[in-house]
């Protein structure tokens, strides 16, 4: 491959490793060449210890959370999003002759919060090329007042069309993005960090009972749609004598006597806990309908680790989702439950059946190896940023 570009990285999610669009970007970037690559964070700065050494990492907060955390935010969301096209010039300046004397000829940025209009700014002021990551529908899932929704979605489409390269991480986005705006998008799914184990087998015990069955989720709860779903796989648990590991920032009362909370840790320390204390993974997404959209295109990157462990996934949803779909695609990859009376039954089923446990588990490694390899995604991000046209 031809040399990489000198990437300045401007988005509100940061570059780190934890979670969702934040590790996504973390291993995407985790290879890429450190005196080529800058990162400006436009909103809550990465942690220190989880970000990319050696990469300049600088913030630059476009918005203020005193406004955001008010009943004014819906008409905050607005005005920050205009004040960050405004704010994109000032971080180019600051980039380039402040002393870090960084010299960029591409920009990359995520479709979330308000960079992403600093990034397409600064891109058009230097006549550089755009790279645009989706990991979500922003113009619809932004708390913004209804007055000003399709004003967000025209300041979207216009940076949409921008950025020379698009990815999404599903196929239902892309294509809903390329009928919506007009232009294509690859399909970059989440992937694994470069340093993952490489299981050939489940747990050599997974197909035991004699301990209490337990189930894991790992991840952010951010809607009330995740809650519910939750709430719903520890009654689901009681039946069984279960319990449930909650492992992320937790967002929400989902306290329970048969509920463990476990915070958030490195991927490699998550994937040893669940090898060692699940038999299951929870991969829920929102029966809300007013999640609808979001979660017939967004795709859950936990499933990137989840696969990893070679233990059964229960995925729980309705049938319109993104990891619906997903699973029917590849047959045996998990329990798929499309209601929540169905839940019990499945619930049962894996904490009674070892061997079911197994197939699932083996399913998954398999399924999981060809969908969210490290080496596949950073390859084809790669080529998505280095194809250099007249902008």
């Amino acid at each position: 491959m031809e040399m990489l570009p000198r990437l300045l990285y401007v988005g509100d999610v940061p570059v780190e490793a934890s979670y969702h669009g934040s590790a996504l970007l973390y291993r995407l970037l985790s290879d890429y060449p450190a005196e080529r690559l800058t990162i400006v964070e436009t909103a809550t700065p990465s942690e220190p210890y989880r970000r990319l050494l050696n990469i300049p990492c600088f913030a630059y907060p476009i918005a203020k959370s005193r406004w955001l955390n008010t009943r004014f935010h819906p008409y905050a969301v607005a005005w920050y999003t205009e004040v960050a096209a405004q704010i994109g010039p000032k971080i180019s300046d600051m980039v380039t002759t402040i002393g870090f004397d960084f010299d960029f000829d591409s920009v990359l940025t995520v479709a979330h919060g308000f960079g992403w209009q600093a990034a397409a700014s600064i891109a058009r002021k230097r006549k550089v090329p755009l790279h645009l990551v989706v990991h979500d529908d922003w113009p619809r899932v932004a708390d913004i007042s209804s007055s000003w929704r399709r004003w967000l979605d025209n300041c979207f489409a216009r940076v949409y069309r921008q950025a020379q390269s698009r990815m999404c991480v599903s196929p239902a986005l892309s294509r809903a993005y390329e009928e919506r705006y007009g232009a294509p998008a690859e399909v970059i799914y989440p992937s694994r960090a470069a340093d993952c184990s490489d299981y050939d087998e489940p747990p050599p015990d997974l197909a035991q009972n004699d301990r209490p069955f337990t189930i894991a989720f790992a991840g952010t709860i951010n809607s009330n749609g995740y809650i519910q779903a939750l709430r719903a796989l520890q009654e689901s648990l009681k039946t069984v004598g279960g319990r449930l590991l909650v492992f992320g920032p937790v967002t929400a009362d989902i306290n329970g006597p048969n509920t463990e909370i476990c915070g958030l840790v490195s991927s490699s320390e998550l994937l040893t806990r669940l090898r060692e204390e699940c038999h299951a993974l929870f991969v829920p997404m929102s029966f809300d309908l007013s999640d609808r959209g979001n979660m017939e295109m967004a795709f859950p990157s936990k499933l990137a680790d989840y696969t990893a462990a070679g233990l059964p996934l229960l995925i729980y949803g309705p049938g319109y989702s993104s990891v619906v779909t997903w699973a029917h695609e590849n047959s045996g990859v998990g329990e798929v439950v499309e209601s929540e009376p169905a839940l019990n039954a499945s619930v049962e089923r894996l904490a009674t059946d070892g061997n079911l446990r197994i197939a699932l588990g083996k399913r998954a490694l398999e399924v999981g190896r060809q969908y969210f390899s490290h080496t596949h995604a950073k390859e084809l991000f790669y080529q998505c940023i280095s194809v250099q046209t007249s902008v």
